[in-house]
């Protein structure tokens, strides 16, 4: 069932961002670089839980699309640190309704007492996917 939500989810953000020019992929970069300003490419890569070339390829794309900034880090030579630009900010600030939408039509007839208790849940399942990936090798 999780497969069949994450695949309708997919679906369904695809088409409400495709008339803003964006992916949901993009999208999800802009938000953890919103809420989390001046990470760097592994730091957010952890975040969106993808490895760091992947990450770093999405970043490529929106530092050409002029919404990301890739700049020096201030107190390391080789490290560097990424913020959203304010072409960045306005596509985040231009998304709040999409966001809002897509939280309240997955919440939809759900009381507030299933709602934390899908998101404790979906934890839960991330947290015992963390632990599996630390596995020993023979069980994966």
């Amino acid at each position: 069932m999780l497969s069949v939500v994450r695949s309708r989810l997919r679906q369904v953000t695809w088409r409400l961002l495709a008339p803003h020019g964006i992916t949901p992929q993009q999208y999800q970069v802009l938000r953890v670089l919103s809420d989390a300003p001046g990470l760097c490419h592994g730091q957010l890569a952890g975040a969106l839980g993808l490895d760091k070339p992947t990450a770093t390829r999405m970043v490529q794309a929106l530092v050409r699309k002029g919404w990301v900034e890739v700049l020096a880090h201030p107190s390391h030579g080789r490290k560097t640190r990424l913020e959203l630009s304010a072409g960045g900010r306005a596509k985040v600030d231009s998304l709040v309704g999409f966001r809002t939408a897509v939280r309240e039509g997955l919440e939809a007839g759900l009381d507030d007492g299933e709602r934390k208790a899908v998101r404790a849940l979906l934890h839960k399942l991330k947290n015992n996917l963390d632990h599996l990936d630390g596995a020993p090798s023979d069980l994966r």
